[in-house]
């Protein structure tokens, strides 16, 4: 009873609507999916700003994760303290069980798994990074986070520390040259480069794995275009040779780049996770044969490629300053974050045989926003 006394209700109500009459049982229109008179800009064909996926995630969830991080964090921090402490307060108390002479490569080497644990806190306490990006009035922007600049400085430290005096350990027996101050000097120094490039690495790895920002990688499938790319800025008498080996087309048109170069991309980046992870992995094993006998063999090789990867990241800081130097926003922007936007977005759409600027519009949202690395 009660469905037709609703029913009979609603036909009153149509009846008492001008010009509205019932649709016909199964004959109900298709509502349009899009307003009318719906208007697409230009700008709105752009790349939507990356925002993380978070439905999946409830609230808890994450404030559970965030206090795993954390509770990682100081963990990791509190360890690498303790083991400091235990490290040279044993080194100072005149009982260690190895020869005074040894004894910062002992320090060095147990010091080694506190490093990485401290650089993988660090790692961790970045987070996943990537937030809204900040401008500010006089036009220039944020394009690295304060973890990017500060891991970069890190690193040049590292590099300034070990890359001399490791440089300086072949070369002076190479040479039957002797330096005015004694050698166990500049083996400690090392050790202490050593030791800042492993905690960068073990803190940018960190980051890494728990980043989705893979901006420094050139997408999938597209290796060869930004191989391209990076060969076509190289001086002509380096680019005709490798265009030749490689079978590239130099004169192929490509799209303006979104955040980085196509040398940054396509050669910079790959030969700088080459040569760190190279003269990371020959330099813990040079080191472990203080606490565990290692075959000769593997020594001995472990030496040679130890000192080619100093002299392949001797050759990248070259070419790195040559590159960056003339482009001189780069260098302002990866040494204080923040960069004239302009600046970066003429260097970006001046990249050779780069595709008509209609193609830059699309890229300009996220051509400023850089990478958190």
């Amino acid at each position: 009873m009660r469905p037709l006394l609703l029913a009979e209700r609603w036909a009153r109500v149509r009846r008492a609507v001008p010009g509205e009459h019932p649709y016909p049982s199964g004959d109900h229109p298709e509502r349009s999916p899009v307003p009318r008179g719906a208007r697409i800009d230009a700008g709105d064909l752009g790349e939507a700003a990356y925002v993380p996926d978070l439905r999946r995630k409830s609230r808890a969830g994450q404030g559970l994760m965030g206090a795993v991080r954390w509770l990682i964090v100081l963990v990791g921090v509190a360890l690498a303290g303790l083991g400091a402490v235990a490290i040279f307060g044993q080194a100072t108390s005149g009982t260690q069980p190895w020869d005074p002479e040894l004894s910062d490569n002992f320090i060095f080497v147990k010091s080694i798994p506190f490093v990485l644990g401290l650089g993988v806190a660090v790692g961790l306490a970045r987070g996943r990074g990537a937030g809204a990006q900040r401008r500010r009035a006089d036009g220039r922007v944020e394009r690295f986070r304060i973890g990017t600049v500060v891991g970069h400085w890190i690193m040049t430290i590292g590099f300034l520390l070990a890359l001399p005096t490791g440089m300086w350990q072949y070369l002076g027996g190479i040479l039957d040259v002797r330096a005015p101050i004694d050698l166990f000097l500049f083996y400690r120094v090392h050790y202490v480069g050593g030791a800042v490039v492993l905690f960068g690495v073990a803190s940018f790895l960190a980051y890494w794995s728990i980043n989705a920002d893979r901006s420094l990688l050139p997408p999938r499938g597209q290796w060869r275009a930004h191989l391209a790319g990076a060969t076509a800025e190289l001086p002509p008498r380096l680019s005709g040779p490798i265009a030749r080996l490689f079978r590239l087309d130099l004169a192929a048109r490509r799209p303006t780049p979104d955040r980085f170069t196509y040398y940054e991309t396509g050669f910079s980046f790959p030969v700088w996770t080459i040569a760190l992870a190279l003269i990371t992995v020959t330099g813990l094993i040079k080191a472990m044969r203080y606490v565990y006998p290692i075959p000769g063999g593997i020594l001995y090789w472990a030496s040679t490629f130890h000192v080619a990867s100093m002299v392949l990241i001797v050759l990248k800081v070259l070419d790195h300053l040559r590159y960056t130097l003339p482009r001189w926003p780069m260098m302002v922007a990866i040494a204080k974050g923040w960069v004239n936007e302009g600046s970066i977005r003429s260097l970006l759409a001046a990249e050779p045989t780069a595709a008509p600027a209609a193609d830059a519009d699309v890229a300009r949202a996220p051509a400023m926003s850089g990478s958190d690395r």
